[in-house]
């Protein structure tokens, strides 16, 4: 999902459930950085996970007009 409102320093963020169940924070920086944060200190998405959510982002952010 896009947060409605984009936290502050980003350019747009918003939060990613994996296929396991698990919850990110996600967000892209003021310069184009991309960024995530799980709840879970130190977990790490699967490959096929980051970029079905990488694939989902992109089209998200196209319909948005970003």
């Amino acid at each position: 999902s896009v947060d409605a409102v984009t936290r502050p320093g980003m350019a747009v963020s918003g939060a990613v459930t994996f296929s396991d169940g698990k919850k990110a924070m996600w967000y892209v920086d003021q310069y184009g950085r991309p960024g995530l944060v799980p709840e879970e200190k130190g977990y790490r998405p699967s490959r096929e996970d980051l970029q079905e959510f990488q694939l989902a982002l992109d089209k998200e952010l196209t319909r948005m007009g970003m």
